[in-house]
């Protein structure tokens, strides 16, 4: 077995292509990753592509460490686990917290907290979704794609989401204008004025997900997410793409609304935080 990790994420494609169209949609995180470095998207997230190779040289596992640290698994073999856990750790950031499905998780937290000394604890569980038939409801108002004079806008509601998930990220303007210009931000127009905000990635591997989605509290409730959603879900089948999406376990609304318009679970997904000794 041998780990490699490397942040060329054009190479990282190219090794591990074949390894991730055999589940796109269970790798998606990972190949939005691909995508958002590779169209200048990223908006700091220094991802760092880690592959795990056989004897024979073939890739038969994929992982990543972005955002200072934060380590995803994709499918990997069980018995590597903690092969991967102390090559992220021998990085330059090494991690603070780790997300995959149960299993793996779990393994790597227990392990990083062994080996380190130090503390784990679930953070949050994570439901990965898929549109099946698509039913677009009813809201007051309508969709629109974002324009340049819609930034601070946009950046007011991203802000507002990562503060109500607890989750600090820079705000890259370049980056947020990139997304804006390739139609990948959405706003719900309620009378003239931005009421809702849905984001959606590029299509990689046939597959587009969905996300962040965010309304305000006082205008919750007049569903203008399930609309929005809908809409941009539309846009992403439109183009010939499969959409998806995460929800938040604890999140009973968002769960709820999802499924309405047509999304089918597929998977779940738990993450824990890594803390050091001390």
């Amino acid at each position: 077995m041998r780990i490699d990790i490397t942040g060329d994420a054009a190479r990282f494609l190219a090794e591990a292509e074949n390894f991730l169209r055999r589940d796109p949609l269970r790798n998606t995180v990972i190949a939005t990753a691909v995508a958002n470095e590779l169209g200048g998207r990223a908006a700091g997230a220094m991802t760092r592509f880690l592959t795990v190779r056989d004897d024979a040289g073939q890739v038969v596992g994929v992982a990543t460490s972005a955002f200072g640290g934060k380590v995803y698994l994709g499918e990997l073999p069980s018995h590597s686990i903690s092969a991967v856990a102390d090559a992220f750790s021998a990085e330059e950031t090494p991690p603070t917290s780790v997300e995959g499905v149960q299993a793996d998780a779990a393994a790597f937290a227990r392990y990083r907290s062994r080996v380190t000394g130090g503390a784990d604890a679930e953070l949050f569980s994570a439901r990965l979704f898929r549109l099946g038939a698509l039913s677009v409801p009813e809201a007051v108002g309508k969709p629109r794609p974002a324009t340049e004079d819609d930034l601070d806008v946009c950046r007011d509601f991203i802000e507002a989401f990562c503060d109500e998930i607890g989750e600090s990220r820079p705000f890259d303007e370049e980056a947020a204008l990139r997304r804006i210009d390739a139609g990948f931000w959405w706003l719900w127009e309620h009378d003239g004025v931005p009421a809702t905000f849905v984001g959606r990635n590029a299509e990689i591997l046939g597959w587009a997900r969905i996300g962040p989605v965010y309304t305000p509290p006082q205008l919750r409730g007049n569903g203008f997410a399930s609309a929005l959603t809908a809409a941009v879900s539309g846009v992403v089948r439109a183009e010939g793409a499969d959409a998806c999406l995460f929800t938040d376990l604890a999140n009973p609304t968002s769960n709820k609304i999802y499924q309405a318009i047509g999304y089918e679970p597929v998977r779940d997904f738990v993450c824990y935080t890594l803390t050091a000794a001390g």
